[in-house]
């Protein structure tokens, strides 16, 4: 036989329990997306520098790329963001059209990686146009110290902006 205090007390529950659930989202309303970072990304304020005073080498000729396309990249990630660059070879971090801006570090014993942040990038672009522009074009590399990753210190770390 049924005991009716207890089915009561069966279906109070199953109101509680549909009452807790979470509401359906609407159709208009999107659900939250994570946002996907690139697997250099490593974290995004607004202007980070993480490397120090740099060198500059003239490389601006016919091949280079248009002084355009590196202004559009500092346009593009002066929102914030911080790369952690491997230390072996050499690694292109932004590219857009013809211009590429990219870094490498010789090895250093207990260090596997490298921070290049995006006030650095856009610095460097930046000074770089304002030295060697020639024709609409600009190329240059230089030595600059980044810090690494973990922050211990700092590591020499080369760097250009070259056609791609």
């Amino acid at each position: 036989m049924v005991n009716f205090a207890t089915f009561g007390l069966l279906i109070a529950s199953l109101i509680a329990t549909a009452s807790a659930a979470p509401a359906p989202v609407a159709e208009a309303e999107a659900a939250p997306v994570s946002p996907s970072f690139t697997p250099l990304e490593h974290e995004a304020r607004a202007m980070i520098n993480n490397c120090g005073a740099s060198t500059f080498i003239n490389q601006s000729s016919p091949g280079s790329p248009f002084v355009s396309d590196c202004r559009q990249i500092a346009t593009n990630i002066a929102g914030g963001g911080t790369w952690s660059v491997a230390l072996i070879g050499h690694h292109q971090l932004v590219q857009y059209g013809t211009c590429a801006f990219g870094v490498q570090a010789p090895f250093a014993l207990g260090v596997t990686n490298f921070r290049v942040g995006n006030s650095d990038i856009i610095d460097l672009i930046n000074d770089s146009i304002s030295r060697f522009e020639w024709s609409g074009r600009v190329g240059a590399k230089g030595n600059m110290p980044c810090q690494t990753d973990p922050g211990m210190f700092n590591i020499d770390v080369e760097w250009g902006i070259y056609h791609d």
